[in-house]
């Protein structure tokens, strides 16, 4: 939970929520009654920031699109290929040391991480090269 639930209590205080003394089973937490329905709010806003859980029919269509991967290429990247220079290669080394850990990678995050690196890395090399 990102909210603190003293703040979640406080502003439902606030905006007219009446704290009970009864408290929610799971969390501990007062009880509140909001326009005539008794809730915890703490569980509810629990509730509000769980990633849901995406239906097994659409886990398909989720799959398929991660293979249709759009790439958008800068003007400046279409243009005649980079000419060889000592830094330019290890620039190339370093990008393919990345690629080979993002693609061994398991974790989402820090592939993403290594992907940030090759553009930057590409984006690097091209500068370099480009204001010689």
């Amino acid at each position: 939970m990102t909210r603190n639930p003293d703040d979640i209590m406080a502003e439902h205080l606030l905006t007219g929520g009446k704290m009970l003394s009864e408290a929610c089973l799971k969390c501990g937490a007062p009880l509140f009654e909001i326009k005539g329905v008794k809730q915890c709010v703490v569980c509810a806003e629990a509730a509000k920031e769980e990633p849901k859980e995406i239906p097994a029919e659409k886990k398909e269509t989720v799959e398929t699109k991660a293979d249709e991967v759009r790439v958008i290429m800068p003007a400046y990247a279409k243009e005649t290929p980079l000419p060889s220079t000592p830094i330019g290669d290890e620039i190339d080394t370093l990008i393919h040391e990345f690629i080979q850990r993002a693609h061994a990678e398991p974790d989402a995050s820090r592939c993403l991480t290594y992907m940030e690196c090759i553009r930057t890395a590409a984006e690097a090399k091209t500068m370099l090269v480009r204001h010689r």
